[in-house]
């Protein structure tokens, strides 16, 4: 593989690959490190591999800039992020409402799929990596209905631009906990809407990714792929700090390098052909967020390669 500053692409024909402006600025950490501005961001995304990225708020709402941006750099959009409080039925119609300029903009740019989480609560984030496993601190199913019955509607709104919705599991969120992870899934029409399932986060809740996965692989229309540091993470619920106090301790490791198990999730997602987008993240790292990114691209790449070879040698020896 070519080092971070290449600007060589890497593609695979098992995976569609993509990566995130939060790689370079989480905008849950204001101030975190120097803003990356738009479009220098497509140029690092670029050096780092990657030919197609989520759009961010911060790259500006001029859609013809937007396209000419990412087409110089033959680059695409694949999905954007959005907080809602889908929790709140009084104010749900206005949250949909004021995302129309947003549906409008990513249909203007070729971006069709739209990431969505209940907003971050204080008292969760606090308690992020601790929710008890007896579901005292979790929705009531009636509650869990709600969010629900919000992303539907949601979703309806979208599907009017051609734009898929899929739900975000996210620590510090309502749906943290693999338990709370299945209530919501057990409330949800997956002929309206499915899941953008993360797997660091999954396992930042005490889950297990690749069975996840395994389990519900056809609930899932777009990924994204986190490893977690296992040493961070029990450093954060022994000590009880907030998921961005543990995001600046860098609780998401480097792909390959954690507790998620990269290689069986990516076993998983190759043997039953996963077709949506993989957007590879890591929120927040120790040193240069390009080479991180690049990093990360490049343990996946091995893997598909060696995996690719074992197939075509099994294939091989199935013949003579």
């Amino acid at each position: 593989m070519d080092d971070a500053k290449s600007g060589t692409v890497t593609t695979h024909p098992l995976l569609h690959l993509a990566t995130a402006p939060a790689n370079w600025n989480n905008n849950d950490i204001p101030g975190w490190r120097p803003l990356t501005p738009f479009p220098r961001v497509l140029d690092e995304m670029l050096a780092a591999g990657y030919g197609a990225t989520e759009y961010d708020a911060s790259f500006g709402r001029d859609d013809m800039v937007l396209r000419i941006e990412a087409s110089q750099r033959g680059m695409t959009w694949c999905g954007s992020y959005q907080w809602v409080d889908f929790l709140d039925a009084g104010t749900i119609n206005a949250s949909i409402q004021a995302l129309e300029p947003t549906f409008t903009l990513l249909d203007g740019i070729g971006c069709r799929h739209l990431i969505v989480a209940d907003s971050l609560r204080p008292h969760r984030v606090a308690m992020a990596g601790n929710v008890p496993v007896n579901g005292s601190q979790s929705l009531s199913r009636d509650q869990v209905q709600l969010i629900a019955d919000s992303v539907h509607r949601l979703a309806e709104a979208a599907g009017h631009h051609d734009i898929a919705v899929h739900y975000h599991n996210h620590v510090g969120s309502w749906i943290e906990t693999p338990d709370e992870v299945e209530a919501l899934i057990d409330c949800l029409d997956f002929g309206a809407v499915d899941l953008c399932f993360d797997t660091g986060h999954y396992a930042y809740g005490g889950g297990d990714a690749a069975a996840f996965i395994r389990e519900h692989h056809a609930r899932i229309g777009y990924l994204h792929l986190k490893d977690v540091d296992p040493a961070v993470l029990a450093a954060s619920r022994r000590e009880g700090l907030t998921f961005i106090e543990a995001l600046k301790r860098i609780v998401f490791s480097p792909i390959g390098e954690g507790a998620a198990d990269i290689p069986s999730i990516l076993s998983v997602l190759t043997a039953h052909g996963f077709a949506g987008w993989i957007v590879v993240e890591q929120d927040t790292c120790a040193g240069d967020a390009t080479a991180t990114a690049r990093a990360n691209l490049d343990f996946i790449a091995r893997w598909l390669q060696r995996h690719t070879e074992t197939m075509l040698s099994r294939e091989g020896g199935h013949t003579r």
